[in-house]
């Protein structure tokens, strides 16, 4: 395969998965399984030689929100696959070097003509800037450097939008607790998951304030729970032994 080839086959791949708008699968879906494998297959020295040397892969974070979940899917492989080359080539060290990672400003990031809509984007992409201030990892900086907070950020207040309606609307609360939550200083593992894609705006929306807790939070309610539960059990195992006494 030559490098020619390489660059027409993502191409078409990402061709293909914008022009299946439905969730049904079709022959544009085959033909994206189809590139995705064939790329799959590239000599490894290939791939690595395109990646180093292009911006390929910058354009896969709207496969995560596809509404063909066969696209979501086969999106994700190809994701990773962009990744693992990307961490091949050996990009990561150039990373490394940097003293501050280059991002898109507000200025860059799509408007919707809505002040509060676009607030509301602005505090998200603000938050998912810090993620990659935020990371040690190599690797995991690198997934985390190849993502665009104003894309991530786009896609997930539409999301917020689609399923709660406006901010100054009936779900006020639940556009708080999101930007409270993707905001708090406490809890980078939520604003990393959102940004690589390991939470989409769909998921985000219906998580209730307890699962976009922090770690810590999460584990101090599990402890509570945890707690209940064990004196709950002792207190029917008193009571049987109460009822057995009795009897």
């Amino acid at each position: 395969m030559q490098k020619q080839e390489f660059l027409e086959l993502y191409e078409a791949a990402l061709r293909a998965a914008k022009s299946v708008k439905g969730v049904k699968n079709s022959s544009k879906v085959s033909r994206f399984v189809d590139a995705r494998n064939r790329l799959k297959d590239a000599p490894t020295s290939l791939a690595c030689e395109v990646v180093s040397k292009t911006s390929m892969g910058k354009g896969l974070s709207f496969l995560n929100d596809h509404k063909n979940p066969h696209i979501r899917s086969e999106g994700r492989l190809l994701r990773d696959l962009w990744m693992k080359i990307l961490y091949a080539s050996g990009r990561e060290k150039s990373h490394d070097r940097e003293t501050q990672v280059k991002i898109p400003t507000h200025s860059t990031m799509k408007k919707t003509g809505d002040s509060k809509r676009d607030k509301v984007r602005e505090i998200l992409q603000t938050s998912l800037v810090k993620v990659a201030s935020e990371i040690v990892d190599t690797e995991m900086k690198t997934r985390v450097t190849a993502c665009d907070p104003s894309v991530v950020a786009v896609s997930v207040e539409s999301a917020m939008f689609e399923k709660l309606g406006c901010f100054m609307g009936p779900h006020k609360a639940k556009y708080r607790s999101i930007l409270f939550n993707m905001g708090d200083s406490n809890n980078p593992d939520l604003r990393r998951k959102v940004l690589i894609g390991e939470i989409n705006g769909e998921r985000l929306v219906t998580m209730e304030r307890q699962e976009m807790g922090s770690e810590k939070i999460q584990k101090e309610v599990q402890r509570i729970k945890e707690n209940a539960r064990f004196k709950e059990e002792s207190r029917m195992k008193i009571l049987q032994s109460a009822s057995m006494i009795m009897t």
